[in-house]
């Protein structure tokens, strides 16, 4: 390529993906410290280790869900103030965490509900196409 063209992959689309990735790397990131506070404060009849490897399947349980809404969400809304963005998906997230619901203590429970609302109101990089994000006038 010479110089001053623009690849079809321009600096929108780059860092929209870098924008997904970081996306997906803060939840899972965020999903594992979960985890390990939820293993340190379980009772001591589970192993630690058994702890972890049931978070690996509260995680494709929990995390494929929360990560497609937000990446769709990210994706096609654009018309919406961030905060008002954020807490409109931090609510449908809380309810991904419901196989816990069964859970033998509450710590699993309470903490992947705290995770879901601190990824949704605070960690998800919003908006994910900035280029093309505008606010309604009110």
């Amino acid at each position: 390529m010479t110089q001053g063209t623009v690849s079809p992959a321009g600096p929108g689309v780059r860092r929209v993906l870098e924008r997904v990735g970081r996306c997906v790397l803060t939840y899972v990131v965020l999903h594992a410290v979960t985890w390990v506070v939820i293993a340190l404060l379980a009772s001591r009849e589970d192993s630690y280790t058994d702890i972890m490897w049931f978070s690996l399947g509260v995680l494709a349980i929990t995390g494929i869900p929360t990560l497609l809404l937000a990446l769709l969400a990210g994706l096609a809304h654009r018309r919406m103030e961030v905060t008002t963005f954020r807490a409109t998906l931090a609510f449908p997230m809380v309810f991904f965490a419901w196989p816990l619901v069964g859970a033998d203590y509450p710590q699993p429970l309470v903490l992947q509900v705290l995770c879901q609302i601190a990824f949704a109101a605070y960690l998800m990089p919003a908006p994910l196409v900035p280029e093309k994000w505008t606010v309604k006038p009110r």
